[in-house]
């Protein structure tokens, strides 16, 4: 009977204290969870501080002035723009003057005697007027069936007379100025003729008071417009 009250009393010391363990570590456990909980806490509640504080510097900074950047990139610009206009202007002179000289390069030579073609078409010669200068020649062609012979009274005095063979081209060269008047023989009456003006029209009265009439005073008329007009 002592033993098995004593087993019994050392069974329930057993159980007590195991009681006492589990509730001891239950309790720990409990306590350690808080304890984290807070700890879990505190950085959230100072990164929110730290944030809100990042907001409130952003806030209060005054904003940044873009205009300085525009001036400087605008500068440089404007220095180019002057530059292109200055290498456009020398460029631009610089055509102007090779068109200068092109335009120089193709206009003919005075110096030096040239010769003028007069061509004759059907019953004309064309040109009807030539005007040259002393020294010059005039050279007809295509003359089949006509011939060029200058009009007694309607040339400089003390020029040479001329006639040139039928169907035949013929050149000759004046060296007296004023104003010569010249026909084709056999078709005269149509009008078919021309003028050479040598120079200077130094004998336009002379020309003025010839007395002709039919194809000559057509060519007359032509004559003394054409040297009034110089």
């Amino acid at each position: 009977m002592f033993k098995a009250t004593s087993i019994s009393t050392q069974t329930r010391k057993i159980t007590l204290a195991l009681t006492m363990t589990f509730a001891a570590a239950t309790l720990f456990t409990a306590c350690g969870s808080d304890d984290n909980s807070e700890n879990t806490q505190t950085p959230e509640t100072e990164m929110s501080s730290e944030n809100q504080s990042n907001i409130e510097a952003i806030e209060n900074t005054p904003p940044s002035e873009p205009e300085t950047e525009v001036v400087i990139e605008d500068e440089p610009v404007a220095e180019l723009d002057q530059t292109d206009n200055t290498m456009a202007t020398e460029e631009n002179e610089a055509t102007g003057a090779s068109d200068n000289t092109a335009v120089q390069a193709d206009e003919p030579k005075s110096e030096g005697p040239q010769t003028h073609v007069v061509t004759a078409q059907g019953m004309i010669f064309n040109p009807l007027v030539v005007k040259i200068n002393p020294g010059d020649s005039v050279s007809w062609r295509d003359m089949s069936t006509h011939n060029s012979e200058s009009i007694d009274g309607l040339i400089p005095e003390g020029a040479e007379k001329w006639n040139s063979p039928m169907s035949e081209n013929y050149q000759r060269t004046f060296t007296q100025e004023g104003i010569y008047v010249y026909k084709c023989t056999p078709h005269i009456g149509t009008g078919m003729g021309g003028v050479i003006i040598v120079g200077e029209p130094v004998n336009l009265e002379q020309i003025k008071s010839a007395n002709v009439t039919g194809g000559a005073g057509r060519l007359v008329r032509r004559a003394i417009s054409e040297a009034e007009s110089m």
